[in-house]
């Protein structure tokens, strides 16, 4: 963080006086999430109120929040605890930085790590007074400064009855922010930061992959009998065998990285000649979430699959490509050979839009880079497929990795 810091001070120095200007309208196709648990009559919440009543862990909801990537703001979806301060959650969950996926995806923080959360009202106009410690100004310059707005701004934006965001510092309602002189005495939107916002980070696309790439498949289900992917590893492992085309894979214990959020880690279990590996261990780990609703009766669905032997640096999650999409990072198998798909949604192990391969290091990781030309799709979205396959055969699936992409 101080590393990124620095570089934004180096880049962008301190200035006279600036301010957000008027809030123009805004832009089109930003619709705001709807979520009823923020409203003004659940108009205040402190990290210390003992009165906010909580629920069990599985009792979550998805929000938006907006993280740091290329100097510009993107989205991303965020599960917490379905409480009546849902914007605080919001709040809190923003300060907490980018997960590990996040990071590998390039996401960073404006915000300084030290920052706490102390309290957030929402009057009966819609005016959000986010209250956070000192540390929130501390550090950067003026485009440091002004993305730690924005995001804590287009995180409380995000809700339909947030107006406008002030901001305080321990208590204290900020009118000039910091010592780079930014004017604060009236609310701010998003729109009150285009110049750093970009995309969504779901660029119109929904984040599943398998077995659900739309919410209205995945609440579909939700709403059925069947119960097959209401368990992540069982989910994680249909999707080794039907999206990847692994033979009968071997699980190790899954772990949650966040509520709603699992990995659950595979390996293969046969060598070369189909002999059984003597000692299994993992090779990569499918990423599952519950997208739509929460706790037993909520069906997870697969967003990612990651390798540390297949690192991918582009495309990044839920990045719009087209033909042919270039594919780089880092790979460590056997010749330095990674077999790679384009699919889009529907399409299970043996099918694709185009296939390709890409080479990084037979000894150890090293970088790769590759066009894969693929076939017009006709689905909104679909995912790239990096796989490393058995020498043997050249089939058998022994490591994967797996973005979602749009098209």
């Amino acid at each position: 963080m101080l590393a990124v810091l620095g570089l934004v001070t180096a880049a962008c120095g301190g200035g006279d006086a600036t301010d957000a200007g008027p809030v123009p309208g805004r832009p089109s196709g930003s619709d705001k999430t709807v979520d009823p648990a923020v409203d003004p009559a659940a108009t205040s919440t402190t990290a210390s109120d003992p009165g906010t009543p909580t629920r069990s862990p599985s009792a979550t909801t998805d929000v938006t929040v907006w993280l740091v990537r290329n100097e510009t703001l993107e989205s991303v979806t965020r599960a917490v605890p379905r409480v009546p301060g849902i914007g605080a959650e919001a709040v809190k969950a923003l300060l907490a930085g980018p997960t590990a996926e996040e990071s590998r995806s390039g996401f960073t923080t404006a915000i300084p790590r030290q920052t706490r959360f102390i309290g957030l009202v929402i009057d009966s106009n819609g005016i959000a007074k986010v209250d956070l410690s000192r540390d929130f100004e501390s550090g950067g310059g003026s485009l440091g400064l002004t993305l730690r707005l924005a995001q804590v701004t287009c995180t409380l934006d995000e809700f339909p009855t947030v107006k406008g965001v002030r901001f305080a510092l321990a208590g204290a309602l900020v009118s000039v922010f910091s010592g780079n002189g930014i004017v604060l005495d009236k609310p701010v939107t998003c729109d009150s930061y285009r110049e750093v916002v970009g995309q969504r980070g779901s660029a119109g696309t929904f984040p599943g992959i398998w077995p659900f790439a739309a919410k209205s498949d995945l609440d579909a289900y939700a709403a059925g009998p069947e119960r097959t992917y209401r368990d992540p590893v069982a989910t994680a492992r249909e999707f080794a065998t039907k999206y990847l085309g692994m033979d009968n894979p071997v699980e190790f214990p899954s772990r949650s990285t966040g509520p709603g959020t699992v990995e659950v880690p595979l390996g293969f279990r046969y060598g070369e000649g189909r002999t059984p590996a003597p000692n299994p261990k993992a090779t990569f780990s499918v990423v599952v979430r519950q997208l739509g609703p929460q706790g037993d009766s909520g069906p997870w669905t697969v967003v990612g699959a990651t390798s540390p032997n297949i690192l991918v640096t582009t495309p990044k999650p839920l990045d719009k490509v087209g033909s042919p999409v270039r594919v780089t990072g880092q790979a460590h198998a056997f010749e330095g050979t990674v077999n790679v798909q384009v699919r889009e949604d529907g399409m299970v192990a043996g099918q694709a839009l185009g296939r390709g391969f890409v080479t990084g290091g037979g000894d150890a990781l090293r970088p790769y880079s590759g066009d894969i030309a693929f076939r017009s799709p006709t689905k909104p979205g679909g995912a790239i497929v990096l796989t490393e396959t058995s020498a043997a055969d050249g089939q058998s699936v022994l490591r994967a990795a797996v973005v979602r992409v749009g098209f």
